[in-house]
């Protein structure tokens, strides 16, 4: 496995933390607030996702936790509140959601319509130390993502979910290893990863409120992420990592398939996921 001299690692990584320290934001930009009645959907359609320049940023292996990982200061929500965000299945009857999507919520539904909510009868299983959490609901015949490898820095992920009042995929490219820091994050919930967006289908400029708990997809489909914080202004997406993914569904002693192509020849548009029920609106009540 190759990396950068030490010297120079030490530098990247103190730019990187500079730069992204306090940027991120927390739950509030990803999870979006519920109106009292959810909105017509955006019908705005992103330009072309535009792949990254050549030798921009070069593939190459993850390096190991250090300390010269990225910073990321998280702003974390004062008050619980409801909201929407989005969940999928990643194996019969149980989808993976971000944590604090789910947290402190009196009931749970899936989204059909503006006007429509199906209840969730199931419980949400949080992992005690990382922004991910598991949902026991009927998934239909909903075909479950299979898990991947942690990604190369370099490597293209597709992010998908309910940003706003539309739905669509961001595209990004990997740019390293990050660690949050935030008063609730403890142990290996504070290891993530970062991602650079390059382009948007479906989905309007600006914040990505609704896509919170949404699956990242590398190029071959397959699972290598959940969207959990981002960064608007500087266009950064932050996820969780394969193996807490993994840690996730062994507690929960959940089958999942590992490390498989999930039936695509690329990774799939939004529509292909939606229309077969894989990704859905999650929406969580707080109160009476």
């Amino acid at each position: 496995m190759r990396s950068l001299p030490p010297e120079k690692l030490g530098i990247l990584g103190a730019v990187a933390a500079i730069v992204l320290a306090g940027l991120f934001e927390w739950g509030g930009d990803l999870m979006q607030p519920a109106p009292e009645a959810f909105p017509k959907r955006s019908v705005y359609a992103a330009p072309p996702v535009r792949d990254l320049p050549a030798g921009r940023t070069p593939r190459r292996p993850l390096p190991p936790p250090s300390l010269y990982d990225i910073k990321l200061r998280i702003e974390e929500r004062e008050k619980i509140g409801s909201g929407v965000g989005t969940a999928f299945v990643v194996s019969p009857d149980y989808w993976l959601t971000a944590r604090h999507v789910v947290e402190g919520c009196d009931r749970l539904g899936f989204v059909v319509d503006r006007q429509h909510v199906v209840p969730i009868r199931g419980d949400a299983v949080l992992h005690p130390d990382a922004d991910i959490a598991l949902v026991r609901a009927d998934a239909g015949r909903s075909p479950a993502l299979s898990l991947g490898p942690l990604p190369d820095i370099g490597d293209v992920g597709y992010h998908y979910g309910f940003p706003g009042t539309g739905k669509g995929r961001v595209s990004s490219a990997l740019l390293g290893r990050g660690e949050l820091h935030g008063k609730s994050l403890r142990g290996i919930g504070r290891l993530v990863l970062v991602w650079a967006e390059t382009g948007r289908e479906g989905v309007a400029p600006g914040s990505l409120g609704g896509i919170s708990g949404g699956p990242t997809l590398d190029a071959s489909g397959r699972l290598v992420g959940i969207a959990i914080a981002s960064n608007t202004r500087r266009g950064r997406v932050s996820t969780v990592a394969p193996r807490t993914i993994q840690q996730m569904l062994n507690s929960g002693k959940v089958p999942v398939q590992e490390a498989k192509q999930a039936g695509w020849a690329g990774a799939p548009s939004f529509s292909e996921l939606e229309q077969i029920g894989t990704v859905r609106q999650l929406y969580c009540k707080v109160g009476s």
